[in-house]
């Protein structure tokens, strides 16, 4: 109980509040990322053990590819809400680039706000599947768990990418009367936090080697 006390009253000392800010900064920067990384290797070790099994020695794990596509689903999901974050999902800009910088601006924040709605309409619809699969308690095939860890991670995946469209929008009306490339913000240094985990040398270099 002392201990709890102690810790409690640490937070809301300036160095607490400091290290909070920090760790914030940090995870603003690189929970999908680190997130990301893991999902991929340990799906790439997966169908290549499985892979080396069948060919190999002629066996294999029965729930191998089934594990594989829901490590798949889960790091889709966990993409999507990082290239939200960074401004990087794919657009068609002809039309856009034809029109004055407040016409572009204006154009970007009715597109956020378009894209809030969309997801969460999934958002909601994710949720009721998932209430779904729990009522009729439908499991995977060959790993016997509950579907849910396949359908939840749409459910995360949307809730987390309302955040960042959210925590985007805040920044385009804050920067509306700036710079164009301030309010574009690529890249996404909305805390001021420059390294991103597992990030090449190149990169820490270019961003003068600068850490969130």
């Amino acid at each position: 109980m002392r201990r709890m006390f102690h810790m409690s009253s640490f937070l809301f000392t300036n160095e607490g509040v400091v290290k909070m800010i920090t760790t914030y900064k940090w995870l603003d920067r690189n929970f999908e990322p680190i997130l990301i990384a893991i999902l991929f290797y340990v799906m790439t070790t997966i169908v290549t053990v499985q892979v080396i099994l069948r060919f190999v020695f002629n066996s294999g794990f029965s729930w191998a590819e089934e594990l594989a596509r829901f490590l798949f689903v889960w790091l889709m999901y966990f993409s999507i809400s990082y290239a939200t974050r960074n401004n990087a999902h794919i657009r068609i800009t002809f039309l856009v680039d034809k029109l004055n910088e407040k016409a572009v601006k204006v154009m970007a924040v009715i597109v956020d706000l378009l894209f809030i709605l969309f997801a969460v309409v999934i958002f909601i619809s994710a949720w009721k599947i998932c209430q779904s699969v729990a009522e009729f308690q439908d499991k995977a095939v060959t790993l016997n768990v509950s579907m849910n860890i396949l359908y939840g991670a749409g459910f995360i995946g949307f809730g987390l990418m309302i955040i960042r469209l959210v925590q985007g929008l805040i920044w385009k009306v804050k920067n509306f009367a700036g710079p164009m490339d301030r309010f574009a913000n690529e890249g996404g240094l909305y805390t001021g936090g420059n390294e991103v985990a597992f990030s090449p040398k190149e990169q820490l270099e270019d961003n003068g080697g600068q850490k969130s």
